[in-house]
């Protein structure tokens, strides 16, 4: 049996297990993400009952989780940004558009909060959230408050107003017994909107045999790589103990292949391959997924292109 562990070098961060991201947008049918995103739309006010079953991760594959909105938004806003920072996994279709509520009466409706419930989660599993709103145009702060419960509860905060690079994290939360996580939106502490308007515009999930720190959250590092973020080329390092054959391929954040990078049987020992982003015509900057595969095994890392 075949077995791969990432050769250690300096300046090269590396962590030794399975990642698996999956993608959220949430906001209006006409402003949806194409790829491999989960669209969560709303096409009526106070609409519960919104349900995405068995979402689909960024290669494509059944996650075998639902979502289901269990407390109604107000509805979806368009006024969000439609340049978010380039080091964000959030593409501008996600970003434009979001949910939204308040917790004073506005255009004759009024929802205090609004939320959703994750069911079919592995509750031996560790879960983290990147969490993304943006309103531009506001003069206020209108700070969301999230709150996230598994088996114990987090709770973040974050001010969509004119926001273009800010995110909310929750790391390493475990479901409940069930397989349930759950978040509920509502406006923050610090929110100074006269009609407290509170946004969830798009979500990163990230599903871990281990826990996670923030700057592997961050960087979605799987893999020896270095630099990330990358300029004009990379390195991968891997000590292969078995002749295997090796894949390593290149996505975009809607999940869609850009190049097969590399595709060969590799002899044991150290195997190194170096990326030129020349290589690859019309690359453009931003967030983009390194998948290798080794026989059976796989693993994924999240890169940022400058």
């Amino acid at each position: 049996m075949k077995k791969i562990t990432p050769l250690y070098l300096m300046l090269i961060s590396s962590v030794c297990f399975a990642q698996q991201y999956t993608y959220m947008d949430f906001g209006s049918s006409t402003d949806q993400t194409s790829g491999n995103w989960n669209n969560i739309v709303t096409v009526t006010d106070e609409e519960t009952g919104i349900t995405v079953a068995d979402m689909i991760d960024f290669t494509g594959a059944s996650t075998g989780v639902t979502l289901t909105v269990n407390d109604p938004f107000h509805g979806a806003n368009v006024g969000g940004t439609t340049s978010p920072s380039g080091s964000l996994p959030f593409p501008s279709s996600s970003t434009v558009d979001s949910f939204f509520g308040e917790d004073a009466i506005f255009s004759g409706v009024l929802q205090p909060t609004g939320g959703f419930i994750l069911t079919g989660l592995d509750p031996t599993k560790y879960y983290s959230f990147s969490i993304f709103a943006s309103r531009v145009g506001a003069g206020d702060n209108r700070q969301t408050q999230y709150t996230l419960t598994g088996l114990t509860s987090q709770i973040v905060n974050l001010n969509p107003s004119n926001n273009t690079a800010n995110v909310a994290e929750v790391l390493n939360l475990q479901p409940n017994a069930s397989g349930e996580i759950t978040l509920v939106a509502q406006p923050g502490p610090s929110n100074t909107s006269p009609f407290g308007f509170y946004y969830l515009g798009a979500i990163e999930m990230i599903k871990s045999d281990t826990t996670l720190s923030s700057g592997d959250f961050n960087l979605g590092q799987m893999l020896s790589v270095y630099p990330n973020p990358v300029a004009e080329r990379f390195e991968v390092n891997m000590n292969i103990e078995s002749v295997s054959k090796v894949s390593i391929n290149l996505y975009d954040i809607n999940g869609r292949l850009v190049s097969n990078l590399y595709d060969g049987n590799p002899s044991s020992g150290n195997f190194k391959y170096v990326f030129e982003r020349t290589s690859v015509s019309n690359l453009a900057s931003g967030v983009y997924f390194l998948k290798v595969k080794a026989d059976s095994q796989s693993q994924t890392i999240k890169l940022i292109l400058e």
